[in-house]
């Protein structure tokens, strides 16, 4: 029996540096494609378990002034779906109730990780997660729009005693009620946020530290084609596809295209506004063609950074925006006019603005095993987990634990390592 610390998430996750269970001399060796949010949560719940794990990706984090991940990036407030920021939505994918629901379970399973996380002071510090409330605004009345009604009653059940519902909430985070079309309606609960290049880095670290081999190397064309030689080459017996906008490519999966965002960092210091200190969302909304339109996102992304979005731009690949891009002058002024002490605030001097693709996937987010025969005319070993959009952050420790349980049926079959 595993003996409980301070570090023990759940019974199958551990934040300590020894795996939960350590593999055997005979246990399966598992090789994770992707080295983002997905690609480390898959590697840490699958060392946890017993496996032994490579993680091959072309880059990984970094944290000088070339581009960094999109895991980076990301805004990185938790949201359960439908999510506002290019996730899981209603509209646009072709989702049904039940992969609602399911996307639903994996966000709230993400959510419970964040919780115990952020309950330990240390761990909250080294993984960079806090709880703070988030107010999201509405242009609408909740009840009446049952998806959002029936999501905030989800907040509301999550920690009751720090829900509030009611337009008041306005006069409290200074927000101007004739912004962004005109606010009819507000709720707050507490909602974890996540310092994503303190966290990308806690990940390496922790994987590392479990056990796992990292290596960099780059796969081109179609996984499927080539899964018997990277199964040897490494050493596997199976294959976890995390490699996101990639999937296009290495899954074959044209569904797949990119988001383009993009963030604003200002300094957040109490010196030229009243310090934020909570989450600030004006929920999106939809134009007469059904498409969704961009929304004003405020997050405390750590003590003295303040980020402002958000964007989404389909097919976009470029990455060439700047502050002064009229589509980010636009965005930062949906934020100001929601919140006009903002007008004050003052771009950070070292990095000041980051973009990036989300991998965005017209239906559901792909968790499943690969259902097509390898070249050689036996079941694949590759077990997909892609296309979270912008919700990397609010889903990744649910979709890692599903696809755990599918690595799982696939090492019980016999190998077809040669």
């Amino acid at each position: 029996m595993t003996r409980s610390t301070p570090f023990h998430l759940t019974s199958y996750l551990s934040a300590g540096p020894d795996p939960l269970h350590k593999p055997t001399p005979n246990a399966p060796h598992i090789l994770v494609i992707g080295a983002g949010v997905t690609g480390l949560t898959n590697a840490w719940h699958l060392l946890d378990a017993g496996y032994k794990v490579t993680i091959v990706s072309k880059e990984w984090a970094s944290y000088g002034r070339t581009q960094r991940l999109t895991s980076q990036i990301a805004g990185a407030l938790w949201e359960l779906p439908p999510t506002q920021c290019g996730g899981v939505r209603l509209t646009d994918q072709e989702l049904t109730e039940a992969d609602l629901m399911t996307a639903q379970r994996w966000a709230l399973e993400s959510y419970a990780i964040y919780a115990k996380l952020a309950a330990n002071a240390e761990l909250a510090r080294a993984f960079g997660v806090r709880m703070p409330l988030c107010a999201s605004f509405h242009t609408y009345h909740v009840k009446d729009d049952e998806p959002t009604h029936a999501k905030m009653e989800v907040a509301r059940k999550l920690a009751p005693g720090r829900f509030h519902w009611g337009m008041e909430l306005a006069g409290k985070y200074g927000v101007d009620v004739s912004s962004n079309g005109g606010m009819k309606d507000a709720y707050e609960h507490p909602a974890p946020v996540i310092d994503t290049d303190v966290a990308m880095a806690f990940l390496m670290r922790l994987v590392r530290s479990k056990g796992a081999r990292m290596q960099t190397d780059s796969i081109v064309g179609d996984l499927r084609d080539q899964e018997s030689h990277l199964l040897r080459m490494y050493g596997a017996d199976a294959i976890v596809n995390a490699t996101g906008l990639g999937a296009r490519e290495i899954a074959s999966d044209l569904g797949v295209h990119s988001l383009r965002g993009g963030i604003l960092r200002v300094i957040n210091d109490g010196s030229d506004f009243p310090k934020i200190e909570s989450s600030i969302i004006v929920a999106a909304d939809e134009d007469a063609e059904g498409k969704y339109i961009d929304i004003a996102f405020i997050v405390p992304r750590s003590d003295n950074i303040l980020v402002l979005g958000s964007i989404e731009q389909a097919h976009e690949m470029d990455l060439d925006l700047t502050p002064d891009s009229p589509v980010i002058k636009a965005m930062r002024k949906r934020c100001e006019d929601l919140v006009p002490a903002l007008k004050n605030a003052r771009l950070d001097p070292q990095y000041p603005f980051a973009q990036g693709l989300r991998p965005y996937r017209n239906s559901k987010i792909r968790v499943e095993r690969e259902g097509r025969q390898t070249l050689g005319g036996q079941d694949s070993r590759i077990i997909h987990c892609y296309g979270h959009g912008g919700a990397g952050w609010s889903l990744a420790f649910g979709t890692s634990k599903a696809c755990m349980e599918l690595v799982e049926d696939v090492v019980r079959m016999p190998s077809s390592r040669l």
